[in-house]
């Protein structure tokens, strides 16, 4: 059966995401994956708006988008993109049917919001980890302050329906050291979104 709302937001995500691009998560995007070298898992790849900031020496690079219409779009960047060590798979993240601790990096960018149970994709993915690798995060938060928390709190299930599940009131900083990442994150606020969605941490998450 079509998911027409799956559908749309494929269909109008980059669009929707040019400001915020332009004013921040470009550069934001440069900064954490640019350095990137080895095996790399990328989850919740979308429409494959990070390839670009990859390097050629990356040993090899999977991208996992479970969304159908995302993949579509995602196909067609890796088909015309610079990437050739790129494999492309259709799994969830904690789905994902990869050998332990066989990725020297994991990247993810505005995903942990939206899987359906993050611990268990923490689990997943700290056990894909190879000693010492790294999950690379820019995901956005639950808020600090009261008030923004009151609306974060009162927007989520309307949110969550019309955006692909996505949480926002999730303490993935929490989160992330109770499933025994050693955090090396920055609060950051994604300028030109709404206040609502606008905290958000950057950085890397080391397996221990």
């Amino acid at each position: 059966m079509l998911d027409i709302r799956a559908l749309l937001q494929a269909a109008v995500y980059d669009y929707a995401m040019r400001k915020v691009e332009k004013l921040c998560l470009a550069d934001w995007r440069a900064e954490l994956l640019t350095p990137l070298r080895g095996e790399i898992l990328e989850i919740g790849s979308g429409t494959g708006i990070n390839l670009q900031y990859y390097s050629p020496e990356c040993r090899s690079i999977t991208l996992s988008e479970p969304d159908s219409h995302m993949r579509c779009k995602l196909n067609k960047r890796v088909s015309n993109g610079h990437l050739s060590q790129v494999k492309i798979l259709a799994s969830h993240a904690e789905q994902l049917d990869l050998p332990d601790a066989s990725l020297d990096h994991i990247v993810s960018t505005l995903v942990l919001c939206s899987v359906t149970c993050i611990e268990t994709t923490l689990a997943k993915l700290q056990g894909l980890l190879r000693p010492g690798g790294s999950l690379v995060l820019l995901e956005h938060v639950r808020a600090d302050e009261e008030g923004l928390l009151r609306t974060q709190q009162r927007l989520e299930p309307a949110w969550k329906w019309c955006a692909g599940n996505c949480h926002l009131t999730r303490p993935t900083e929490q989160l992330l050291r109770q499933a025994g990442f050693d955090t090396k994150l920055q609060k950051v606020k994604m300028r030109g979104a709404p206040s609502f969605v606008r905290p958000m941490i950057k950085g890397v998450a080391f397996r221990t």
